[in-house]
């Protein structure tokens, strides 16, 4: 599968001046035709345990911070919000979470708000957002069948919820992402996800709500002034500030752009640093994987300046370790960006970027260790593994074992018992697009798109 970059999504509110005039004169602070969420209407959010945090994680929590966003945008707007989330809920498991509420009492992450009342009772606006744990589960297979029947299964809950809750309005959210790369091989899938979840709700005549964009576009805004910047806490449910995104996608794909620009503006110092803290230098690393033939690692290397009050673009130099190079060795502008090469050959290898802007001077120091080789093939399970633990002597040396036991093997394509065969590929441990922290070691989930075969 290609993996294309989605389209950004954007719903800007339209309303001729004159109508918009004539309702803010006759009822100034209230709803107006084009709103989508009108002042006294019932959501619904059905999800996983994204949606289960949005709900239970009180005004932090995105469901809270639409309301909020809603509320300074619209003081006289009172919308009942209602989450219905389930962790590790996929949308098979949905679709079993809504046939099930008809006979029997379900409740999932929210305490005391049941499945079947909440649909029971209606929505005027019902929201879906699901796919995650479907990117997760290896049920699911990167294949083109496996998509359409996932694609299916979502159609199917859409029916069922609908007639259930009766909404005048049908919202599909995006899938947010899973680590914070999206050239990822989770990325990629969620990527096609998303791509079904756009057409299922034009073929449903339903709102897309691009979370997915607003995630990447928080992070973006986070890393030009923090390296280590986060919008998921641990590289699937938001954090903090990912809650902010989140509900700022949702409130601009329903058709409340003022709203979720005013919630961004108030939750500005979630990724602003305060001036005090200024002038600052960040950067965003990101590698070549295929394995170079001359033995030294390509990196591309972003930098961002933001001055405390100079003037001046800033001079930025990449000060390197011995053996790498820099293209350009010197650049200049708010924003650089250079190519740079080296062996890995150090459990650190550090580069020192300076930043000099008239009379303020900034030093970043970015850390690259050595490198994980990691070649991928169809899930196998191996004798090695039993009871949930390894024993060395239960898993048979292969050919393979003992060519890398020299050092031998590298530049060939790896034979994989189910006769696939993967190229080695290069993973920087402690890459923060994946794993956020510096351990060292190298999240093979991260990584790699696992199915069982």
């Amino acid at each position: 599968m290609n993996h294309r970059t989605p389209k950004a999504a954007s719903a800007p509110l339209i309303r001729s001046a004159l109508a918009t005039s004539l309702l803010s004169v006759c009822l100034p602070g209230s709803v107006q035709a084009g709103n989508t969420i009108r002042d006294t209407d019932r959501v619904v959010f059905v999800g996983d345990s994204i949606t289960g945090q949005g709900a239970g994680a009180g005004a932090g929590g995105w469901i809270a911070l639409i309301k909020e966003g809603l509320t300074l945008e619209r003081p006289n707007a009172h919308p009942t919000l209602i989450g219905l989330g389930g962790s590790g809920s996929t949308v098979g498991a949905w679709l079993s979470h809504e046939k099930n509420s008809r006979e029997k009492a379900v409740v999932l992450d929210v305490k005391d708000v049941e499945v079947g009342k909440t649909l029971d009772a209606g929505a005027e606006v019902l929201v879906v957002m699901l796919g995650m744990n479907d990117a997760l589960s290896p049920s699911l297979r990167n294949t083109e069948s496996d998509f359409d029947a996932w694609e299916a299964r979502y159609q199917a809950l859409i029916e069922a919820l609908s007639t259930r809750a009766k909404p005048r309005v049908l919202a599909l959210a995006k899938v947010t992402p899973c680590t914070e790369d999206p050239d990822s091989p989770k990325n990629q899938v969620i990527a096609e996800l998303n791509r079904r979840i756009e057409r299922l709700a034009q073929k449903n005549g339903g709102k897309l709500l691009p979370t997915s964009e607003s995630a990447y576009e928080m992070l973006a805004l986070g890393r030009a002034f923090n390296p280590e910047f986060h919008v998921a806490a641990d590289m699937v449910h938001p954090s903090g500030v990912g809650h902010t995104a989140v509900a700022v996608g949702m409130l601009r794909g329903l058709d409340e752009p003022e709203a979720a620009a005013r919630l961004l503006e108030k939750k500005e110092a979630q990724y602003k640093p305060s001036a005090a803290k200024l002038p600052l230098l960040s950067y965003t690393l990101t590698q070549d994987r295929d394995l170079p033939k001359d033995g030294t690692q390509p990196f591309r290397l972003r930098t961002f300046w933001t001055p405390a009050t100079s003037k001046e673009k800033p001079t930025v130099q990449p000060i390197l370790p011995e053996g790498w190079t820099a293209e350009p060795a010197v650049a200049t502008g708010a924003t650089c960006q250079f190519t740079i090469r080296g062996p890995l050959d150090r459990a650190a290898n550090k580069i020192v970027l300076k930043a000099t802007s008239g009379t303020e001077n900034v030093q970043q120091t970015v850390s690259i260790p050595a490198p994980w080789r990691i070649a991928v093939g169809s899930f196998q399970r191996v004798p090695g593994w039993k009871n949930g633990g390894y024993t060395p002597e239960s898993d048979p040396t292969t050919p393979l074992d003992e060519s890398l036991a020299k050092g031998e093997g590298f530049d060939v394509p790896v034979a994989f018992s189910d006769k696939s065969t993967g190229a080695w590929k290069v993973f920087v441990a402690n890459n923060a697009n994946y794993t956020g922290k510096t351990s060292g070691s190298v999240d093979f989930a991260g990584v790699h798109f696992a199915s069982f075969n």
